[in-house]
Parts: structure tokens; C-alpha cells; sequence
């Protein structure tokens, strides 16, 4: 079994920590150490939990934490090769200690398969990953940043049985928003960030009797709202004839309470924690 805790997703940051049989990894670490800590905490953990961290791509909002949690909690970061060596020349540094990913195949860490697929973003690199807990074969998917959907990305998601997806904004509110142009056309662009439609087709299309939740991920809080973004993937699914309703929306500045892959949801994150970035 695998459980996965959104510790906050959005353009303020991004961390995911997934438990599998034998170990946890964290999925990109987009807060400080201090606020990664507070996550932590606010989810009932604590950061020495964590065997290792897969960085998808080398954004602040994705990495910005990876050396110096690195360096406290004696974390190896996993990345591709020139996700590591964009880190290099970052304000935040690189990672003490680095295992680059070989550039396909599937690598084993901390009792996880890692599969990675590269998707289209304005970064060096970036990856959309799936993680195979080696010991019970459940799998996680986890797109957080893809400006369209690759024709091989389907496929990839193939026999999830969680997927995390980004549903970033809807697309009249972005057209009609207060962001400037070019941000407009770099967030909708080909290289920018998945609509709420866009999304949802995707996951239509990778729906299967076997796909316990679906978590939306990185909703932007001036053009979506998690209301627009569930019912756009709602209706997607249940027009694919997906019969669950195990569908939610990552918060930006709370832990999501754990989500499991035999679909159950683990205890609740506390909320009374200050945890303002």
C-alpha cells in the first residue's frame, strides 16, 4: 500500500510525501526548511521519516528547499541530470548529496520503482513521475507542472491506482484576470500549465476500475478556485464511467489529510498550526 499527504501544493510551493512498504519519499520540497517543518508537523510527522527526495524539476516553487533540507535532514535527492545541475546555479545552492536519474529506466529507491517521463514546461527538465511501491505493485502518479499533455503521457499513467494532477487554472478566469499578457500567455501556453479542462481530459482518459483517487494539484489561487476545478473533473470522470468519488483539491497552505491506495483516507492534518510562508 501506498499513502500519500499533500503538505501543500500551489505556486507558493509545492511538497508531497508518499509512504510506501519499506520506506517514504518526498516529491519536491518548494518551501524552506522551516516551513517544510511546520507541514510536517501539521501532518502528524516528522522530516527524519523521509529516506529521500525526487525532485520533478528545479523551479523555486518545486526545489527551493532541497539543499538546505538536505543538509539538515541528510536527505539524497534524486533528480535528472540537468534538473541537479540547474540547481547548481541557483540562490538556494545544490544539493550535498545528489544520485542523478538515469535518463530512462526505473530506478529503486527507498522500496519504490521510480519511473519519470519527461513533460513540457518552462524548465530544464521537468518530470512527471510514477512511483511503484516494489513490495504491494500500487502505484502513484504524479504530474505537477505540464504546459500540454505529451501523446506518451497517457499511457505512462497507465494501471494507477492514485493519481495527483495538476489542475491549475480555469481558463476564463485566467483570460479574464488581473495577470499581465505575457504572463497570460506563458501560463496557457504550450510550456505554462494545465487548464481544469485539460486536466480532467487527461485523467478520462487514464480512468480504470482500479484508480482509487484523483488529488488535483497546483491551483492557482487568483485563477481557479478548488469548486471550478472539482467540478470540471467530476464531470469528466463520470462521463468516462468512473464510479468513484474519491476526488479532491490540494490546499496551498495546509497538509491534505493522507490519501491511501486502497482507498481509505488516514488521520486528519492538524489545522491550528501557524504555517504562512
Amino acid at each position: 500500500m501506498i499513502t500519500v499527504t499533500m503538505l501543500g501544493s500551489g505556486s507558493r510551493g509545492n511538497a508531497i510525501l508518499v509512504d510506501g512498504s519499506e520506506g517514504s519519499l518526498l516529491v519536491d520540497a518548494g518551501f524552506g526548511v522551516r516551513t517544510l517543518a511546520k507541514r510536517f508537523e501539521a501532518a502528524q510527522r516528522v522530516p527524519d521519516d523521509v529516506g529521500a527526495l525526487l525532485l520533478t524539476h528545479e523551479h523555486i516553487d518545486h526545489a527551493c528547499g532541497a539543499a538546505a533540507a538536505s543538509d539538515r535532514w541528510s536527505w539524497t535527492v534524486h533528480a535528472s541530470a540537468p534538473t541537479l545541475a540547474a540547481l547548481a546555479v541557483q540562490a538556494s545552492g545544490a544539493p550535498g548529496l545528489t544520485v542523478p536519474l538515469a535518463p530512462s529506466g526505473t530506478a529503486q529507491v527507498c522500496g519504490f520503482g521510480i519511473e519519470h517521463l519527461p513533460v513540457p514546461h518552462d524548465a530544464v527538465d521537468c518530470r512527471a513521475v510514477v512511483l511503484t511501491d516494489m513490495q504491494s505493485g500500487a502505484r502513484v502518479g504524479i504530474v505537477l507542472d505540464a504546459g500540454h499533455v505529451p501523446e506518451e503521457l497517457p499511457a505512462f499513467l497507465d494501471r494507477l491506482d492514485v493519481l495527483v494532477l495538476e489542475s491549475n487554472h480555469d481558463s476564463a478566469l485566467l483570460s479574464n484576470g488581473p495577470y499581465p499578457w505575457p504572463l497570460k500567455q506563458r501560463i496557457s501556453g504550450g510550456q505554462g500549465h494545465l487548464s481544469n479542462a485539460e486536466a480532467a481530459q487527461l485523467a478520462a482518459t487514464c480512468a480504470h476500475r482500479g484508480l482509487r483517487s484523483v488529488v488535483l494539484a497546483h491551483l492557482s489561487e487568483t485563477n481557479n478556485t478548488p469548486a471550478l476545478a472539482l467540478s470540471a473533473m467530476r464531470e469528466a470522470l463520470r462521463k468516462a464511467n468512473w464510479r468513484r468519488d474519491s476526488v479532491t483539491a490540494a490546499p496551498q497552505r495546509l497538509p491534505l489529510s493522507p490519501i491511501r491506495t486502497d482507498g481509505g483516507v488516514g488521520r486528519p492534518a492538524a489545522t491550528q498550526l501557524g504555517l504562512g510562508l
